[in-house]
């Protein structure tokens, strides 16, 4: 949203603010589900059985297309063959190894470079991250990627845990959705498109967070979902006041690194599990926990390589995380260097799931 624009909002009432949420939720759901979404789900969760050998053949046929899809049809790509092969190199682009790592700055210098010749950008969905790493980013993504995602978040981040898309949930994220200088409630909007009570993080102040959990338990939540650390803040001030109505189906924490005294004190305050996600919106690598709390990599997201240098680790051993997106091929990224460490634990989980085991970060 632009700074008028946002301008514009913050002068509204708080039931139009509402109202305005709600519309751009009717825009987003559009985005993300779809006829199709039932089907997509029930797949996930057939894969989910599926033997290490079936994820093997899947991912690598996957990752076949998807070269072969970059080097013919992805402007960046092409040209940087291209040019290999002016200089008289004559590697295979079949082989992953044989890609460069791919940095934050040259998709933040040149994004339509990295979008497939045979898409319309005027008709993909644009996500400007916040670039809370210094470097935002413009990404695109097909209302077919939008969808195979959203299915899987369905079937994984909320299914395992026995929640739908349907539940009435409250997000903390970091949308300016009220004014910073505000000091009287509400600090949220009801979006009723995705039944998603959507909370400030720029408010969250001792003397403020009994607004936001009576606004938990007036709007009938079932169960949060945003960054631990706001999660903490809210469960501190549930114990403090001894509060014992406030208890969910799950917390789910996204964004950041959830520590163990954070779970015990969101567990405990909101009586309920906890469970970590892990993701980032490049779309190359993402996990969830089970309900027994093992991270499971999503395997139809990423092929990820865990490097130390330009040399994969042991088994086993920590290193970064370099990642070649399979879900996103109208907008490939092959082998992006996304910030963080990790390793492959190799393990499949205890409720025999195909899906391999692997903490995500340091």
């Amino acid at each position: 949203m632009s700074n008028r624009l946002l301008g514009i909002y913050h002068q509204l009432p708080a039931p139009a603010r509402s109202v305005a949420a709600s519309l751009r939720g009717l825009y987003l759901r559009s985005w993300r589900f779809g006829h199709e979404t039932q089907r997509l789900v029930e797949e996930v969760m057939e894969r989910e059985h599926w033997s290490p050998e079936q994820w093997k053949v899947w991912q690598e046929e996957r990752l076949g297309y998807l070269l072969l899809r970059a080097v013919t049809r992805v402007p960046y790509y092409r040209e940087h063959w291209m040019e290999r092969r002016r200089r008289g190199d004559r590697a295979s682009w079949g082989y992953l190894e044989n890609w460069p790592v791919l940095e934050k700055e040259v998709i933040r210098e040149h994004p339509a470079a990295f979008v497939a010749d045979d898409c319309d950008m005027r008709r993909m969905f644009h996500l400007h991250t916040s670039g809370t790493t210094g470097k935002p980013l413009d990404l695109f993504r097909s209302r077919a990627t939008m969808r195979a995602l959203y299915a899987l978040s369905v079937a994984r981040a909320r299914g395992w845990h026995g929640i739908s898309r349907h539940d009435r949930w409250a997000m903390l994220g970091g949308q300016m959705i009220t004014p910073v200088h505000q000091r009287r409630p509400p600090f949220w909007v009801w979006n009723r498109a995705l039944n998603q009570l959507y909370m400030s993080t720029y408010h969250l102040a001792s003397d403020l967070i009994p607004y936001y959990l009576d606004a938990l338990v007036r709007y009938r939540v079932v169960y949060l979902y945003g960054y631990s650390s706001s999660l903490y803040a809210l469960a501190q001030e549930v114990l403090r006041l001894g509060r014992a109505d406030l208890k969910i189906a799950v917390a789910i924490t996204n964004a950041e690194p959830l520590f163990d005294y954070q779970r015990r004190t969101i567990a405990e305050a909101f009586q309920s599990p906890v469970r970590q996600t892990y993701g980032m919106a490049e779309t190359v690598a993402a996990g969830s926990e089970c309900q027994a709390g093992r991270m499971h990599g999503w395997p139809e997201v990423g092929w990820i390589e865990v490097l130390e240098g330009d040399q994969s680790v042991p088994d086993g051993a920590f290193g970064e995380l370099v990642c070649t997106g399979l879900l996103n091929v109208d907008m490939p990224l092959i082998r992006y260097r996304v910030g963080d460490c990790g390793r492959n634990a190799g393990a499949r989980s205890p409720q025999s799931r195909g899906l391999r085991a692997e903490p995500m970060t340091c």
